[in-house]
């Protein structure tokens, strides 16, 4: 088949699934043209797996510490190249088209006619999952951002709706070899350093923290350890801590779980999604969530007991027998869904 694949760049999570599905229809002889658009747009891990793309500006939000800039966000809606992109693009010969959230992709598909997959966790937002009551509108917003013919969510559980469980690489996590200790590994990269250093210091002293974030070399003040952004050695030090504070982004906290670690996730203020995300942390019970830096919140977060790994499944590559099979249905996804779902271990929330 000859595929164009749409990436949405806000955040790690949309690269790091893509990355996954991409070389495998890649590695089965698939033409895979990609197509980035979004906040990342000039620094994207491993481009190489991606070759051959295009990057366009799209549609995105702007952050500033921790928080959604409105202000900011407004000059980077700029609706004349959106346009421009999607009646400019050339999609002869393509069979189908792919998409991680991705909105060009999606309208070149509609101006084509070519039929459109969507693959993403915001996807899951259609059905009712945890999600904040207020954000209706934003909620709204997200259904609409890019439609596709057939949408497939992802989650970290399916609370009964036909959703496929995250997109990771098991033989990647499994590479992890670091020794448990009693210390937290912290990815924050959209706070304030200055206040999430002050934040660990006030932090309980029996404990080590590893904070991953924008330096060159190793640092270290007492028990807090800077760590430039790496990401295997990010998973190293998950696999051997006592849980993570990050993000209420989905694919840390998705690697989190698969290796069993509790998370305590602080969402971008504004963010809805994230919001979600972080009630649907405390709901599985696999950690909490804190709306702000707070060292009281991390204390608490320490007492909880750890959590089983979920180990999830190779989703990605069922994802690809799935699309190979070309029967784009719900009937057809739920039974991908059951399939999957089999062996993971269910939350205790739901265990009778």
């Amino acid at each position: 088949m000859n595929i164009l694949y749409g990436i949405q760049t806000t955040g790690n999570g949309h690269i790091g699934k893509s990355r996954i599905i991409v070389r495998e229809l890649k590695r089965r002889g698939h033409q895979v043209r990609v197509i980035f658009s979004g906040d990342q747009q000039g620094n994207i891990p491993g481009d190489q797996d991606f070759a051959p793309y295009r990057i366009f500006k799209g549609l995105t939000y702007a952050t500033e510490n921790g928080k959604i800039n409105y202000v900011k966000t407004a000059p980077r809606l700029d609706a004349f190249s959106y346009v421009r992109d999607i009646l400019a693009y050339n999609a002869k010969g393509v069979d189908l088209i792919v998409s991680d959230y991705e909105p060009i992709s999606i309208n070149i598909a509609k101006r084509n006619k070519i039929p459109s997959l969507g693959i993403s966790h915001q996807y899951v937002f259609q059905h009712d999952v945890p999600y904040p009551p207020l954000q209706v509108l934003v909620r709204t917003i997200m259904e609409y951002f890019a439609p596709a013919d057939f949408t497939v969510p992802i989650h970290w559980h399916h609370f009964g709706f036909p959703v496929l469980p995250p997109v990771i690489t098991p033989a990647q996590l499994n590479k992890t070899k670091e020794i448990e200790g009693k210390y937290v590994v912290v990815y924050l990269p959209y706070e304030d350093i200055r206040q999430v250093i002050k934040m660990l210091e006030s932090c309980p002293p029996d404990h080590d923290y590893y904070f991953f974030t924008d330096i060159k070399k190793n640092q270290r003040k007492n028990n807090i350890h800077l760590l430039p952004k790496d990401r295997q050695q990010f998973l190293n030090k998950l696999a051997g801590s006592q849980g993570a504070i990050l993000h209420a982004g989905f694919l840390a906290n998705s690697e989190a779980f698969d290796l069993g670690k509790k998370t305590l996730a602080k969402p971008i203020s504004g963010q809805a999604e994230q919001i979600a995300n972080a009630m649907a942390i405390e709901q599985l019970h696999f950690g909490k969530q804190m709306n702000e830096l707070n060292f009281r919140e991390v204390a608490e977060w320490l007492q909880m007991p750890p959590i089983r790994p979920m180990h999830y499944p190779d989703t990605g590559i069922r994802f690809v027998d799935w699309i190979e099979a070309g029967v784009f249905n719900t009937q057809s996804l739920i039974a991908l869904c059951e399939e999957l779902w089999s062996g993971v271990p269910i939350p205790q929330i739901f265990r009778t």
